[in-house]
């Protein structure tokens, strides 16, 4: 258990870091001032430490030194009482800002006494230092920009053209997409265990039955294309409903060839042909005889797939083509559904000393995540995505005080879906791979 805790939080803090830091180096290139980067949620343990700022007093720029911190009232246009120096670079920097009050406007001053006056000064400009901390919450990150919707400082998101807005967005995910081709890189470099798609049960008067499939029978392909997952036979068979396909099979050891004919309305729950499958590993394990260039390329495929299939599984789900054992397990998931899976994994890596299931399902949460946040909802980065292609259609862009509105509601629509997810985690959890099955 502690293991798995463990391994947990470094797995989606590993993923949130890559995500956060795609968003963070492409804003930084765009001269996007990034006020805080920080791995989890607040409040705040520690500050680890912070970059150079720069303010301008008085006509007059100053360094903000890696010591100095800003006060976050402090904004252009704010009075402060300043202390400046020369440091040995021979830089002028600020040594001490303080943000000053402003009087009430209802409210004469008294003039302070000559010893207790401090002279003031605003701040004309202000580029401020980002903050690079550790929150408490570890369950997540962020970047916080400047102005993500409010375009007013020059230095701000919001202020961007469109390319840089969209560029910045899709940093996170494309980042997230490139540690999944790495983590599958490494899974295609290693022993890899074979696997199969398995008739489990054939359904009564069904093209199957008619047929003559039986249970226990392994599908290999179709039409002279072979499948490696269950999702590829759904998928290939949704395409071809009211159309004759010559599946290929192996019972026991004889591979044969069986005509069969995908109903176009197949009666609710029994599928297009009408049988049951699963997704079996054979027990071996095979040496992959990949060089490591074509296991790059087994990466970047395993990623589409993994990218992909999702939007097929729901395609047959919404086509009543998916197999009825396969719709309980076809829903979202959410920290406890991931920290199951987790377990599973880790568990069986350090007991058969095997690293393949927590590098496949490194790569697989990875792909998930960069997908996740590219969906068009309001608070994901596929949300802010669409505004901005709304903006490039009508030419002007939708008010920050709106946009930031429908962001607001969309993170409060989320975070209850996420409970609603969490509830059904635990009350109906999703099966988790059986990796020691493999040996048995």
């Amino acid at each position: 258990m502690p293991l798995t805790l463990i391994s947990f939080i470094f797995i989606l803090s590993l993923l949130i870091f890559v995500h956060e830091l795609g968003h963070f180096v492409v804003a930084k290139l765009s001269k996007i001032t990034v006020e805080e980067f920080a791995l989890g949620f607040p409040p705040r343990a520690i500050k680890l430490w912070q970059d150079e700022g720069q303010i301008t007093l008085d006509s007059h720029e100053f360094v903000i030194p890696k010591t100095v911190t800003v006060d976050r009232m402090i904004q252009p246009g704010a009075q402060v009482y300043a202390e400046t120096s020369v440091d040995e670079k021979n830089r002028p920097i600020v040594t001490k800002l303080e943000f000053i009050e402003p009087l009430p406007e209802d409210k004469e001053a008294t003039p302070p006494s000559p010893t207790a006056e401090r002279p003031t000064i605003m701040v004309e400009a202000l580029a401020r230092p980002t903050e690079y901390c550790l929150n408490w919450i570890p369950f997540g990150g962020y970047v916080r920009m400047l102005g993500e919707e409010d375009p007013r400082d020059p230095g701000s998101f919001a202020r961007k053209s469109k390319k840089i807005r969209l560029a910045v967005l899709v940093a996170g995910s494309a980042m997230n997409f490139l540690t999944a081709i790495v983590f599958f890189t490494l899974t295609a470099m290693s022993s890899v265990p074979e696997a199969r798609t398995v008739i489990t049960a054939v359904l009564p008067d069904t093209p199957a039955s008619q047929s003559g499939l039986m249970k226990d029978d392994i599908i290999v392909g179709a039409d002279g294309t072979e499948f490696k997952r269950a999702g590829e036979l759904v998928t290939y068979v949704g395409k071809k409903q009211g159309q004759e396909i010559s599946l290929k099979i192996k019972r026991v050891e004889e591979n044969r060839t069986i005509l069969i004919k995908p109903r176009l309305n197949p009666p609710e729950g029994q599928g297009a042909i009408g049988i049951m499958l699963t997704y079996q590993f054979s027990g071996k394990l095979t040496q992959s005889p990949y060089l490591w260039y074509e296991a790059v390329g087994m990466g970047v495929q395993n990623t589409v797939d993994a990218a992909i299939v999702p939007f097929f599984v729901l395609r047959a789900y919404l086509n009543n083509n998916l197999p009825p054992e396969m719709k309980d397990s076809v829903r979202p998931t959410g920290l406890v559904g991931i920290y199951q899976q987790t377990d599973s994994a880790v568990s069986a890596s350090v007991s058969r000393n095997w690293w393949y299931p927590v590098l496949s399902w490194v790569a697989f949460l990875s792909t998930a995540l960069a997908v996740t946040n590219l969906l068009p909802f309001p608070a994901l980065d596929g949300g802010r995505i669409v505004f901005i292609l709304i903006e490039a259609i009508r030419g002007k862009r939708i008010s920050p005080e709106k946009e930031g509105v429908v962001h607001f509601f969309g993170l409060v629509m989320l975070l209850s879906l996420m409970l609603v997810i969490t509830f059904y985690d635990i009350s109906s959890p999703l099966p988790t791979v059986d990796w020691n099955s493999i040996f048995n």
